[in-house]
């Protein structure tokens, strides 16, 4: 279950998260669902961000969840970057 945001009394998302352990699983993500590489992972305007660095790839981080409530994050490209 989510935790609710105690000035918003809405879910805190895990992208709108901002910690170490959040970083962490962003980038355990991004190799599980996007294949081993050299990502950075950036929170910025409130939420997380990956780059493939050497292609310059970007993708936003989303929060997701499956039917039985299973809750994981997915990636939106957003730059195509270099694809050389």
């Amino acid at each position: 279950m989510a935790k609710l945001s105690a000035r918003r009394g809405c879910p805190v998302l895990m992208t709108e998260t901002n910690t170490p352990t959040i970083y962490r699983r962003v980038l355990r993500a991004a190799a599980a669902r996007l294949g081993r590489g050299r990502y950075q992972a950036d929170f910025e305007h409130g939420q997380w961000w990956l780059t493939c660095l050497p292609t310059g790839r970007q993708w936003s981080v989303v929060d997701c969840e499956t039917q039985d409530g299973i809750s994981y994050l997915d990636f939106e490209l957003v730059t195509r970057g270099n694809e050389d």
